[in-house]
């Protein structure tokens, strides 16, 4: 019974702490061809990444989306590349990847691959004149994520909340062994 809420509560906590840092959901990636062959099927990895094989010369479109409600209420940083080319967009809502998705143009020369990235976006706009960032939906709350001014209470609150350090779940990890897993 012990191990059993030992291993509950760490999982919460790495859940939780996962979740504070951004972790971004799988993302289903497609490169098709100039001609709308399929070049690369494919999911991001944890960190978001994902690379194709070498490809053949020529103008590729590389489309992102994803079936996981998680990735709704944030917004999303994306860069591609091949070689020395490179496609960005910012601010991409996550209702547009949980609908039909985001795609991005690149040329590829001869002998290169296709990389790219995904990440939730930190850094948010500007709007009179005052910096805002972006607060994702907190744990246990019912307000959706939105832009906050940097250095608001709000925003200092959201980016402290979730953060746990190592001292901190071994603390826990601590008293749960030491109540007896109570």
């Amino acid at each position: 019974m012990k191990n059993m809420i030992r291993r509950t509560v760490v999982s919460l906590l790495l859940g939780a702490a996962s979740m504070a840092y951004g972790a971004v959901p799988a993302m289903n990636v497609t490169v098709s061809d100039a001609s709308g062959k399929a070049a690369f099927k494919g999911t991001t990895n944890g960190n978001g990444t994902f690379a194709t094989a070498n490809l053949s010369p020529g103008k590729y479109v590389v489309q992102f989306n994803s079936k996981s409600g998680a990735v709704k209420g944030n917004h999303y940083a994306i860069v591609v590349s091949a070689g020395k080319k490179k496609v960005s967009a910012s601010a991409v809502p996550g209702e547009k990847l949980a609908g039909g998705g985001v795609a991005l143009k690149v040329d590829v020369g001869a002998g290169l691959n296709i990389t790219g990235q995904i990440a939730t976006e930190a850094n948010g706009a500007v709007k009179n004149g005052k910096k805002m960032v972006w607060i994702p939906p907190q744990l246990g709350s019912n307000m959706p994520g939105h832009y906050a001014e940097e250095g608001s209470a709000e925003a200092i609150a959201a980016r402290s909340a979730g953060n746990l350090s190592n001292q901190d779940v071994n603390t826990m990890q601590e008293h749960v062994h030491n109540s007896g897993g109570n």
